[in-house]
């Protein structure tokens, strides 16, 4: 870590749209990776249904230097625009609290959830920062009144990162200053050691090969005729899907258990990742096509070079770039089709490894510090 970074303590307030042992990915990489003298109070989403089941996320918890707290908003009162201020005035009271106790004047606003841009200029923030990672308002589950939210964030906020450069193209369109492209990265030493002598997990070892895998949430963005048409047209082939399961796509899942060459093992460790891609012959990308993924950078490609592996892919911009090292399928029939050419092509390793070192999170960390220290003048 850059020692000017280290010189310069800062106090920052993280509005989550994910849990911090959910999937591990940017949030936690980036945050475990700022200068150990900044304070971070990560807080996560109000879920009524996760928090009967786990009081304790009431409770802090800690995670290096971050402090990990659960909202003390109530989410059904957030559908009533004239009701919204209730959870304004318990965030900002609770908050308020929380930074007194700790001794926190100034923090610096780091969003990913765009609902709480309302407290901005209400806590004292020295600075607001927007990790700008994928096109919120695209998800199925987000309704249409965050716009506000999120215009206002995006008009509001002293420094912008994007995530991929469909989403850089759109936020230019409104706003020009301090939005610079970060685009998602790699623990590239992580993954590697699936190219080392590392076990295969028992849940992997009677399953037949060629394994054709996934890892990453099971969600309403993942194209399932693309899964199932892999387990059709490939029965000799074993197709192993890891990941949480989204509660909308059950009847996608109830679809799948018809194929007896289709393993859903559901979520693993990210410490074990690199495990289960060694069993792995080839790695895909099977998602829709639509404004959601297209913005999207997936982490999974990173994390699948790094693992020595080829990869099929739908076609993502993001993806599209890197399409002399992957292949990128145009449609369904293409996406099968190059099933056996990759299976029978080795993976040139030196190239991968050189795409995945340039695309590390210690490099998109580093960039990030240094324009939070510029921005603030400090």
């Amino acid at each position: 870590m850059a020692s000017s970074a280290e010189s310069v303590p800062l106090d920052i307030v993280c509005f989550s749209d994910i849990f911090w042992d959910a999937l591990w990915q940017r949030h936690q990489q980036l945050f475990t990776r700022f200068p150990s003298n900044w304070r971070i109070l990560f807080i996560e989403p109000t879920s009524i249904p996760v928090l009967l089941k786990q009081p304790g996320r009431l409770f802090t918890r800690k995670y290096l230097n971050i402090e990990i707290v659960s909202l003390p908003s109530i989410p059904l009162i957030d559908r009533s625009e004239n009701l919204r201020w209730i959870n304004d005035s318990l965030i900002s009271f609770w908050l308020r609290f929380i930074l007194k106790k700790k001794n926190i004047k100034e923090p610096v606003l780091f969003y990913y959830e765009p609902r709480y841009s309302s407290l901005i200029g209400k806590l004292q923030n020295k600075m607001v920062i927007l990790d700008y990672i994928d096109d919120k308002l695209a998800f199925s589950n987000v309704p249409s009144w965050m716009k506000k939210y999120m215009d206002r964030l995006i008009e509001k906020a002293n420094l912008i990162f994007v995530a991929s450069s469909y989403l850089h193209k759109n936020i230019l369109k409104t706003r020009k200053n301090n939005v610079y492209l970060i685009g998602n990265g790699v623990d590239v030493k992580h993954f590697r050691k699936a190219m080392t002598d590392i076990p295969i997990p028992g849940d992997m070892e009677h399953i037949k090969k060629p394994i054709i895998g996934y890892t990453g949430a099971l969600s309403d963005w993942v194209d399932f005729d693309i899964i199932r048409a892999i387990g059709k047209e490939y029965p000799d082939f074993s197709l192993v899907l890891i990941g949480p399961e989204f509660p909308n796509i059950k009847n996608e899942i109830n679809s799948l258990k018809q194929y007896p060459n289709i393993f859903i093992l559901g979520a693993k460790p990210y410490e074990v990742l690199p495990n289960y891609l060694k069993a792995f012959d080839l790695c895909i990308i099977p998602f829709k096509i639509n404004e959601l993924t297209l913005s999207s950078n997936p982490l999974k490609f990173y994390e699948y070079i790094s693992s020595g592996k080829n990869v099929i892919s739908v076609n993502l911009p993001e993806v599209k770039q890197f399409d002399h090292t992957a292949y990128v399928a145009n449609n369904l029939d293409e996406f099968l089709q190059f099933i056996p050419i990759s299976l029978n092509k080795k993976v040139n390793v030196e190239e991968v490894l050189k795409i995945a070192g340039e695309n590390s999170w210690d490099r998109k960390s580093e960039k990030m510090i240094k324009l939070i220290i510029e921005t603030l003048k400090l």
